[in-house]
């Protein structure tokens, strides 16, 4: 059963005063049944409040007893799987296939997460045993404001790669439910604290908050108490948690992964020879309607003579394709709007919509995208904008002039790799990613994915949201120097007792000293 509460440190709390909230089914345009009780400012102090009273315990749980409890969640998830994917569906109006397709990442991600702890050295141990005694290690931040995203209500939401990742690290966690699938964060977040109840941890670890004002994720920002928060979003929404957090007596780190378009540079040689090369690109462009951070949103393809067709075979095969609605009205109204505001730039050379869908491309020539970068801000939805250059030198020009990205993409044939450098070495200094086959659209979940890049893509470019280095944005290192033993977390301890591969004296090892 969906809870329309708040939950509080392991109650769900009942406020018949509050302000109430309906979740949308995007292909009806109409409200679910539901009204979801907002969080009042007590509410949200309570909760973190209370997450702040048993850091100190839950920091100091056994890396045993936090693999018990993901792997809990994991159970609890699976026993209302057939709920999850039912309101997924009727509040996202995302397929079956995608629900399907996201609750196994979500699994897949905890899952990474156990075999992190299992595993043990993210802690980082570090001992330095001549002149004197320091030994350093990775230890948690305190509790953690999580903001769910709108187009990823499982995996970058509650249950998703903040939540776990600070989970795993011994934070404890506020989640603040996205609005437009209040019904599915409702039920994860059921199944998280059935899986503290189980493994006889704390129920003040985790904390679920509603709401659709601002001031909700305003009061969780601004609590003294919270240390830290990750957000998937808006470059608007992003920035604003950030300037927030960054005006508190005590400023704490926002980790927000915000806008990005996520540039695919494609040579005049690779422009010429592959013949799959448009159906590929529209099928990344219209890939969840378009509301992946990863989407292609500029496409920068090398044609002196002005002779390729590409624009008009991508938009040839979007015409195909039968997208369904955004996942709310009001981000389809906004991409519309932004729609209609490129059809009056005059800096375009031709829009090109789908006649089926919202899908649509815009062309528009490098010489001109160089007088209006604006051109390169995001448009949120099945949108890419086509740039033709006239060279290599141009695609470098711009390359230097992008702001910071997610991804880059650069498909070549490899008798122009020679010429590639200096794009590279421009490119290195703006992305997180850097492709070279394929197309940016999709993720894979692995310790050795970066997904963030430099700002605006991101608040901080040396962190990453997917696989299971995201845990090291809720860590901070500390030192005990002279330490007596008996004294020192297990990990530092002379013995070695989590049999850990630790760094003695710049050697990595697991022996004892």
């Amino acid at each position: 059963m969906i809870k329309a509460q708040n939950l509080l440190a392991g109650v769900w709390e009942d406020n018949p005063k509050a302000t109430t909230f309906q979740s949308v089914n995007p292909k009806t345009k109409k409200p679910l049944k539901i009204h979801f009780q907002e969080a009042s400012d007590t509410q949200v102090d309570e909760a973190v409040t209370q997450a702040a009273t048993i850091f100190d315990s839950y920091a100091e749980t056994s890396l045993e007893k936090r693999i018990e409890f993901l792997k809990a969640i994991q159970k609890e998830l699976e026993t209302v799987r057939s709920e999850i994917l039912q309101i997924y569906q009727e509040e996202s109006a995302l397929p079956e296939g995608r629900a399907q397709g996201e609750f196994d990442r979500t699994l897949g991600q905890i899952q990474l997460f156990v075999e992190l702890l299992e595993a043990g050295s993210f802690v980082q141990a570090t001992i330095h045993t001549t002149g004197p005694d320091l030994r350093k290690m990775l230890h948690p931040i305190g509790p953690v404001g999580v903001f769910g995203a709108s187009n990823f209500p499982l995996a970058f939401s509650t249950a998703g790669g903040d939540t776990i990742s600070a989970l795993a690290a011994g934070c404890p966690v506020i989640v603040k439910a996205h609005p437009y699938h209040a019904g599915t964060s409702a039920l994860v977040a059921e199944t998280i604290h059935n899986a503290l109840i189980s493994c006889g941890l704390p129920a003040e670890v985790f904390s679920h908050l509603n709401g659709t004002s601002h001031r909700v994720g305003m009061k969780l920002v601004c609590h003294p108490s919270l240390k830290g928060v990750g957000f998937t979003g808006s470059f608007a929404g992003g920035k604003a948690l950030y300037d927030l957090a960054q005006s508190r007596e005590e400023p704490i780190p926002v980790f927000a992964e915000m806008g990005s378009v996520n540039p695919v540079f494609i040579s005049e040689k690779r422009l010429a020879k592959d013949q799959t090369l448009s159906e590929t690109l529209a099928q990344s462009i219209a890939l969840g309607a378009g509301q992946f951070c990863t989407n292609p949103g500029i496409v920068l393809f090398c044609d002196p003579q002005g002779k390729s067709n590409l624009v008009e075979h991508v938009s040839s095969h979007l015409n195909l394709m039968k997208l369904p609605p955004m996942v709310h009205a009001q981000i389809e109204k906004n991409y519309l709007a932004q729609l209609e505001k490129l059809s009056q730039n005059k800096a375009l050379q031709s829009l090109l919509k789908s006649e089926l869908s919202t899908a649509a491309v815009g062309l528009v020539s490098g010489k001109e995208l160089m007088n209006h970068m604006n051109l390169t801000d995001e448009v949120f939805g099945p949108f890419s904008l086509f740039v033709q250059c006239h060279s290599v030198e141009e695609m470098n020009a711009i390359a230097e002039k992008i702001s910071g990205q997610l991804t880059a993409t650069i498909l070549a044939e490899k008798e122009e790799y020679p010429n590639l450098e200096p794009l590279i070495q421009k490119l290195k200094n703006k992305v997180g990613r850097l492709l070279f086959q394929g197309v940016p659209t999709g993720v894979a979940v692995t310790q050795a994915m970066q997904h963030g890049g430099p700002y605006p893509a991101a608040t901080d470019g040396r962190f990453t949201s997917v696989g299971t280095d995201a845990i090291y944005r809720w860590l901070r290192p500390i030192a005990f120097q002279d330490c007596p033993n008996q004294l020192l977390p297990k990990a530092l301890q002379n013995e070695n007792p989590l049999s850990l591969i630790r760094a003695i004296d710049g050697k990595p090892t697991r022996k004892a000293l």
